[in-house]
């Protein structure tokens, strides 16, 4: 038996993590392992959970920043094994509890569930399957990890491999550099990918600009190219 924390940044995402609450406690009511739920959520927000839930807890971002919240709640959590998801649907817990016991058995130090290898499927509109090809392709260049997707926020890690050193990222980019600050810290770092079914967000738009969104990427390759972060 294992301990988890579950963390999940959310930002104007209140029906979606309702129904992801409920479905989680669907799942870990019949696990062997223990967990603690995290959801981080916007300053000005209030969630309202209608049942008691054990473990769940409610905490208001100290910043409005993607990557600021994701470590808040990393930060916060009590555990060392952390499971890290997205609010809007596109994540499914069963899939990860399916793999928990093969990220302890293997002492692995992340597991990344991948919507680009073999057996994966990625349900998001055409556009957003070919961007997240084509960036992750990039980014596998400069990388070295030889890894398929850098970009998913569906992954199974060790808190301990959390730099203690501030990251130069505020947004989703920040799921690239914590896997290259890991490796540089820890040359010995175990990290697997496992195909996964990404599904279309359940409710509401997403926040991402597209534009902005690579260029944060690019911009953060030559800062780790050129300079030491």
């Amino acid at each position: 038996m294992s301990n988890f924390s579950v963390v999940i940044p959310a930002l104007k995402e209140k029906n979606n993590i309702e129904k992801l609450i409920q479905e989680i406690y669907k799942v870990i009511k019949t696990s062997s392992n223990n967990f603690e739920i995290i959801c981080v959520i916007g300053k000005d927000e209030e969630i309202v959970i209608q049942k008691n839930y054990e473990n769940l807890h409610i905490i208001k971002r100290q910043n409005k920043n993607f990557s600021s919240a994701l470590i808040q709640g990393i930060r916060y959590a009590k555990n060392n094994f952390i499971i890290s998801m997205d609010s809007d649907g596109s994540h499914r817990f069963f899939e990860i509890n399916r793999h928990i016991d093969y990220f302890v058995d293997n002492n692995l130090d992340v597991l990344i569930f991948s919507r680009n290898c073999e057996g994966a499927k990625n349900y998001e509109n055409i556009f957003n399957v070919a961007l997240s090809r084509f960036l992750n392709y990039f980014l596998r260049i400069f990388s070295g990890l030889k890894l398929t997707d850098y970009t998913n926020n569906l992954r199974i890690f060790k808190k301990s491999i959390l730099s203690e050193e501030p990251y130069t990222s505020k947004h989703f980019e920040f799921l690239y550099e914590f896997l290259i600050i890991a490796k540089q810290n820890f040359p010995e770092l175990k990290i697997l990918e496992v195909p996964t079914i990404h599904l279309k967000r359940t409710k509401g738009r997403s926040k991402k600009n597209h534009i902005n969104y690579i260029m944060r990427f690019l911009f953060l390759i030559i800062k780790i190219k050129f300079r030491k972060l």
